[in-house]
């Protein structure tokens, strides 16, 4: 039996180190110069592989990654926006720039920011710039780190002195914001989802999802009004309190609010990559970047995109922007190595729909759960100390 155990560890240890020394293999070339532009979630997850492995320049508008999973609880609970900002330079030093890119030169190969810079120069740049949407389920990029957090603390004040919330959207930041509320003040809020159409979330949810979702809204008592556009947003004040609100909607029908809070949409921020004649011509029509199977940009090889900023037929997630720029911090070291780049395959569709802290609806490809699973991959503390340990930082106390 020991003899056997033997072998076992043995075994193990080889393939261990074997796993090991083919990942410190893992360099670009000394030539290599990588910049990537957008501090969110995929463009974070290229810098933080390509860490200790050779040279690139992270560059993003914000001093801190805003980890806008958990906006949504930021916007509920006070003191809980300090851990939804986390500083990019005591993990990236001296490859991070902070500024707006605002030019790219693929003929010269750089990159112009707003800051008084010289152009920095790449080998293979990537483009992570994500979208933009209103507050609270998006951050300004012009503000700092504290001025956000204090917008976030501001809002969980407000939620906290109104009774009758409706909620402009019914994606999934719509129905997580109306889950958020509901949990920390259980039967004290009316809240009200308006949505412009008759699904709630994603039409790529299957009917099950659906009908757990709906529901987990039934027994949280969130209203639901669909297939409704509200018409007199512009003229309401939104994310502040205000007694006597009345939203208007398409029907002709009105609803009585005392706060109105915009989840609604998001559009692809394009301001790196617009002006380049090269890159434009790539873009369709939402902003994106039409990109081959390595996630390269069609026509300028150099130039990868990832997450929103790409074309790619997959749903634009979070982890979705994780698994691109991991796999493009693959392909980038393939190049250094001068091996051919693999295509990119997504794995099976995956949402976590948190409604409330203590549960929601998991989608993995056919399967759906419920509650438990929920609540353990996402509800329970919206992946803060994950992203946390992703950015190598212990996470703040209130």
């Amino acid at each position: 039996m020991s003899k056997y155990l033997g072998y076992a560890l043995a075994g193990g240890a080889v393939v261990y180190g074997y796993k090991y020394f083919a990942d410190r293999s893992k360099v670009l070339s000394p030539d290599q110069q990588i910049v990537i532009v957008g501090g969110g979630y995929g463009g974070i997850r290229v810098a933080k592989n390509l860490k200790g492995r050779g040279n690139f320049t992270l560059i993003d508008p914000k001093g801190s990654m805003h980890h806008n999973m958990a906006a949504l609880r930021a916007a509920v609970e006070s003191g809980f926006a300090n851990k939804t900002f986390i500083p990019y330079k005591p993990i990236f030093g001296e490859h991070f720039v902070q500024g707006r890119v605002t030019s790219i030169d693929t003929d010269n190969k750089n990159v112009t920011i707003d800051s008084r810079m010289a152009p920095i120069p790449y080998t293979q740049l990537v483009i992570a710039t994500g979208t933009t949407g209103p507050f609270p389920g998006k951050c300004r990029h012009d503000l700092s780190t504290k001025q956000l957090q204090d917008l976030y603390e501001n809002l969980a004040t407000e939620v906290k002195s109104a009774s009758n919330i409706v909620i402009v959207g019914g994606g999934a930041v719509g129905v997580e914001m109306a889950g958020e509320i509901v949990g920390d003040y259980p039967g004290t809020k009316k809240v009200t989802v308006v949505h412009n159409s008759d699904v709630l979330i994603s039409p790529k949810l299957s009917q099950k999802a659906q009908d757990m979702i709906k529901d987990k809204l039934d027994e949280k008592k969130i209203e639901r009004v669909l297939g409704e556009k509200v018409t007199n947003l512009g003229n309401l004040p939104v994310n502040k309190t205000s007694e006597g609100l009345e939203v208007e909607l398409s029907s002709g029908k009105k609803l009585d609010a005392d706060l109105v809070i915009p989840c609604f949409g998001s559009s692809n921020i394009t301001d790196a990559y617009a002006t380049s004649p090269s890159l434009s011509k790539s873009m369709n029509q939402k902003g994106q970047l039409k990109v081959n199977e390595y996630l390269q940009v069609e026509g300028v090889n150099d130039v990868f995109a990832i997450g929103d900023a790409n074309d790619f037929d997959v749903v634009k997630l979070a982890l979705e922007a994780q698994a691109q720029g991991s796999h493009t911090y693959e392909n980038l070291i393939n190049i250094g190595k001068g091996k051919p780049l693999t295509p990119y395959k997504p794995d099976a569709f995956m949402m976590a729909i948190p409604i409330g802290r203590d549960g929601g609806v998991c989608v993995r490809g056919n399967s759906v759960m419920g509650d438990f699973m929920a609540k353990m991959i996402k509800g329970k503390d919206v992946f803060v100390k994950i992203m946390w340990k992703e950015m190598e930082q212990p996470v703040p106390k209130n």
